[in-house]
């Protein structure tokens, strides 16, 4: 095959960039994958991070709720309420609050965040690996091209892709303010740097009335 004005293209060369685009191949050099493969592995981090934090907070929340239970239930059997209303309706809270936690400990028990975090950490895992290959091949000007040592590394990455959940929006904008001026490209917009601090702020306050509420609740009603 020739191109006018050119010289004449080995057919083998055109037979494998088809078989590449038709089998779905990411065509690319090693330095845009590189930066691919950089800010996925980031995100991933702050997703298994982020799951860690689920769990940890799910299970102490768990414990709280349970000892306070269990801690008001002792009490009242040793000291009963004056009025008839307060009584039945420290029974009936109680009651609400035991069928809240067998229903809260099934959800919770179904979202497996520690499995989750432990895919997420496997996965950039292997990203690092491929990174570090994806680096030494951009590092040479001769080897940084799309070449099969990359088409290689290219397939790794999309496997690696389909074995992990997607990770959340939040996890690559947090990657990326904290990396901060080290960016060369992608830079968060202040759109993305709102939305994430007022998702930090909303988390704080909700895991707050979260642990604050029990004791609250027993303060209102020894008050009331």
């Amino acid at each position: 095959m020739a191109v006018p004005g050119n010289r004449e293209i080995n057919p083998c060369i055109i037979n494998r960039a088809l078989h590449l685009f038709r089998s779905g191949t990411i065509l690319t050099i090693p330095e845009h994958l590189f930066h691919k493969v950089w800010f996925t592995r980031k995100a991933w981090i702050n997703a298994e991070e982020r799951f860690l934090q689920n769990e940890h907070h799910t299970q102490l929340l768990m414990v709280v709720y349970a000892a306070y239970t269990t801690c008001v239930s002792v009490v009242m059997l040793k000291f009963q309420p004056k009025l008839k209303a307060d009584e039945d309706l420290a029974n009936t809270a109680l009651a609400v609050l035991s069928i809240i936690l067998l229903a809260l400990s099934l959800y919770l028990n179904s979202k497996s965040f520690k499995d989750r975090a432990s895919r997420f950490k496997q996965g950039y895992h292997e990203l690092q690996d491929i990174e570090n290959g994806l680096a030494a091949l951009k590092s040479n000007p001769t080897t940084n091209v799309a070449g099969p040592d990359c088409t290689v590394l290219a397939d790794r990455y999309a496997k690696a892709l389909r074995e992990v959940e997607n990770h959340h929006s939040l996890d690559d904008i947090r990657a990326r303010i904290l990396a901060g001026s080290g960016l060369s490209s992608r830079h968060p917009r202040a759109g993305e740097v709102i939305r994430y601090y007022w998702w930090r702020t909303w988390r704080f306050c909700a895991l707050m009335l979260l642990y604050i509420a029990p004791a609250a609740a027993a303060i209102w009603f020894y008050l009331k």
